[in-house]
């Protein structure tokens, strides 16, 4: 258990866990940027089986990504609690990146059918008008001056959403085992933010309790001074008549 680890000043665990931060987890990213691009081109260009092939590609990077926030996390659990705020400084960039790469792919390819024909209606009634615009204007243009029409039909490509994965195609199985690690990979990352928040709120509410107790000392202090001064009679230490015992002659 994580509060049964010996805790370490941050400065004897910083090294490690800039290895992290600052290598493996973002070689890891990178990679995944890349897989992202290459996945984009080939559901594009409907090339299934080179998508189904970058699809595994992607989940191991995430496994690989996954698996260095553990360990990066089991780090950051052995570093004492007063320096939870210089560790936070530390990984909340590359905690951010990851989080972030994976919200943005799991967005880019989680369109719902109904989206992607609403998007595709749209986008191709832009391409009509300006097609019909063009033509309307078609005796301002001669020659080499005219628009490209493959230009226009790549513009056009661009802004239309992924095609959907054929279901009979093992690209649509290996995207179902990617988005489940994606998905996996954006929870890990949510709940290490909120183990490092958990030990600082810990740590917070230790330090209240030791200021209030501190407070009542204080003020237990004063009291019984108040007290003292009272039974000695007064601040110059006089008894009163009524403490000193009478002895007949």
């Amino acid at each position: 258990m994580a509060d049964d680890v010996v805790k370490l000043p941050l400065r004897r665990l910083e090294l490690p866990i800039h290895k992290f931060v600052k290598v493996a987890i973002p070689i890891d990213l990178e990679r995944l940027k890349k897989h992202q691009i290459n996945i984009e081109k080939y559901q594009r260009c409907r090339q299934w089986d080179k998508l189904h092939q970058e699809h595994i590609h992607a989940s191991r990077t995430v496994q690989q990504l996954r698996a260095n926030i553990r360990e990066m996390e089991k780090l950051c659990q052995r570093v004492r609690g007063e320096d939870t705020l210089a560790l936070d400084k530390i990984i909340l960039p590359v905690r951010q990146q990851a989080s972030t790469a994976a919200v943005e792919f799991l967005r880019q390819h989680s369109e719902s059918a109904e989206e992607l024909s609403h998007q595709y209606n749209a986008a191709a009634n832009q391409h009509s008008s300006l097609t019909r615009s063009l033509t309307d204007q078609g005796n301002l243009y001669s020659g080499s001056s005219a628009p490209e029409e493959g230009g226009s039909q790549a513009m056009v490509q661009m802004l239309l959403p992924f095609p959907e994965i054929p279901k009979d195609q093992n690209a649509a199985e290996s995207w179902e085992t990617l988005e489940e690690d994606l998905i996996e990979l954006n929870g890990l990352v949510n709940e290490f933010s909120e183990v490092v928040h958990s030990q600082q709120e810990k740590i917070d509410s230790i330090e209240d309790n030791v200021n209030s107790a501190a407070a009542n000392v204080q003020e237990g202090t004063k009291n019984l001074g108040k007290v003292g001064m009272s039974s000695c009679g007064g601040i110059n230490g006089t008894l009163p008549a009524s403490n000193f015992l009478y002895l007949p002659h």
